[in-house]
């Protein structure tokens, strides 16, 4: 595997990533209030990395 495709046990963290992507669905929702289909691809993110944190 290519160094640049490698995942990094801390900096890939599932749980770290999730919050990160629950945090942007969050925000955009704060600044796009009309976007909803902004809001559903980061949140569909951020259930995609909780999924891994089971």
């Amino acid at each position: 595997m290519r160094h640049d495709q490698q995942t990094d046990l801390f900096r890939d963290d599932p749980a770290r990533k999730a919050k990160e992507w629950r945090d942007a669905a969050e925000t955009s929702l704060k600044q796009f209030p009309e976007d909803q289909r902004r809001y559903d691809y980061y949140a569909s993110n951020a259930e995609r990395w909780e999924a891994l944190t089971r």
